[in-house]
């Protein structure tokens, strides 16, 4: 007779067996900061301000949540059928014995889609007052500095620049350099509003790219560059894209311009209209003062048919005398004036090229960046092997780092 010797069971309780597939998931890299695409089903919104709704593809089915801190960021509405893009984590809500995924972002798939979250922030933004004329700044009528927003590679600062030097050339221009497409490119043009409103000497701000796919502009219609805008104390001119192109960043700056070239058109008058309207002022003067000295002239007439010869003759020179006095003062006045107002051109001329970036650029200086568009201004940012892009005044250059000196 053969004796059976009982098996030692190991018992589990439910709760063990669910925190244990938890953590087995949790320490999946591959399913951490995952990205999954299918289309939206059973979407719920209950009062704690959470998001849930499956995640679906042609066969099967995956459990999604979206918590109140980034339900709260979404910038459109979430409907059912809806083709998305979510990222997050892989996860199991041991209440039910079920896996899902934790969202941290969702993206609509399409430009369609695209088109309604534009649709969406704008009646958000205008709900809240950001588009009302009451807060729009008068833009100065003869700027000293003007700030500009936008990528040191791209047309839209040479655009400007030229428009700029060509109508008003006394007027100095400060770049600072933003990445204007791609995730990074919101949070930069946001920053760099900010910067320029901490400086005391910027009397006018534009802000704006070259045109392109409604992607391409999307860093224009985040809710961080609009905020951003609405915020600054500086005038700001919206330039993005060309004349058909309209963003969320344009509905919110004082003034909107259709290209970066109306923008350099917009905010400075043009030289040869103020010649011009000095040239009005010098007739006017001058007509005052033909009409003044054919008043005396009517004075020296009608003293000299009352005067005695003697007298009438002192009088004359004395009149004679007053009235070249008059007209060479009126000569004076108006040579100083136009000396005055030609060396300011030339001196503001020089002093505009001497401070463009790309005159820096012409002196031998350059912008480094590294592979993600970030500005390099210390060694600490780069390692030995780093790859940087180099831009000269004239081309650039793919540089490797050999060494970093001065960390």
């Amino acid at each position: 007779m053969q004796l059976e010797i009982p098996i030692p069971r190991t018992i589990f309780s439910v709760s063990q067996i669910n925190n244990t597939i938890k953590r087995i998931l949790q320490q999946q890299s591959q399913l951490r900061n995952v990205w999954v695409k299918g289309q939206v089903s059973n979407l719920s919104r209950p009062k704690s301000g959470h998001i849930y709704f499956s995640l679906k593809d042609e066969s099967e089915i995956i459990k999604g949540v979206m918590f109140k801190g980034n339900a709260s960021k979404l910038q459109f509405q979430l409907k059912d059928g809806e083709e998305v893009l979510v990222q997050g984590n892989i996860d199991i809500y041991t209440a039910s014995s079920q896996y899902q995924i934790i969202i941290s972002t969702i993206e609509p798939i399409g430009e369609g889609a695209l088109q309604r979250a534009f649709e969406e922030l704008k009646r958000k933004l205008a709900d809240e007052g950001l588009f009302d004329d009451v807060h729009k700044k008068p833009i100065p009528k003869y700027p000293k500095k003007i700030g500009v927003i936008t990528s040191s590679t791209g047309a839209a600062i040479q655009d400007i620049y030229q428009r700029i030097q060509k109508r008003y050339p006394i007027a100095e221009l400060l770049l600072y350099p933003t990445l204007v497409q791609g995730d990074k490119a919101p949070r930069q043009i946001a920053k760099a509003i900010r910067a320029m409103n901490k400086r005391k000497d910027i009397d006018v701000l534009i802000v704006g790219r070259g045109g392109g796919s409604i992607e391409d502009l999307w860093a224009f219609n985040e809710e961080v560059v609009a905020q951003a805008i609405f915020a600054s104390q500086v005038p700001i001119v919206s330039a993005v894209g060309h004349e058909t192109d309209f963003t969320i960043s344009d509905f919110v700056a004082d003034y909107r311009c259709p290209t970066p070239t109306a923008a350099g058109e917009h905010v400075v008058p043009d030289k040869d209209e103020l010649i011009t309207q000095l040239e009005h002022v010098i007739e006017r003067i001058t007509n005052a003062s033909q009409n003044r000295l054919g008043i005396l002239n009517g004075v020296v007439k009608e003293l000299y048919s009352k005067l005695s010869p003697e007298r009438r003759r002192d009088a004359i020179n004395n009149l004679s005398q007053s009235i070249d006095d008059l007209e060479a003062a009126y000569q004076r006045a108006i040579t100083d004036k136009l000396k005055t107002e030609s060396n300011n051109l030339q001196s503001m001329s020089a002093r505009l090229h001497g401070v463009s970036p790309l005159a820096t650029l012409e002196r031998g200086y350059s912008i480094s960046r590294n592979m993600s568009g970030e500005i390099i201004t210390s060694s600490s940012q780069v390692s030995k092997g780093d790859e940087l892009d180099v831009k000269l005044s004239k081309g650039s250059l793919r540089c490797t780092v050999d060494e970093c000196l001065n960390k």
